[in-house]
């Protein structure tokens, strides 16, 4: 019996997007710490707006890898 929906491969993608976004944060606040800087409310929220950039980009990018995955390998069980 096949599976349908995608449920697997989105919770997937989203908690892929999670770790990639929990690491950029760590370095970046890494960096800031190393250098000295100290965030004002402007930078504070352009880093938020990267941060989310970057989890909605890796959550579709990996949610599209794993359906374009499953597809071929459906396809192969022929």
């Amino acid at each position: 019996m096949a599976r349908r929906g995608g449920e697997l491969e989105a919770f997937t993608a989203f908690l892929g997007g999670l770790l990639i976004t929990g690491v950029l944060a760590l370095a970046m606040a890494g960096v800031g710490a190393l250098a000295g800087i100290h965030p004002g409310p402007r930078l504070t929220k352009a880093l938020i707006g990267v941060l989310t950039a970057a989890w909605v980009v890796t959550t579709v990018a990996v949610y599209l890898r794993l359906i374009a995955r499953g597809r071929t390998r459906s396809g192969s069980r022929s």
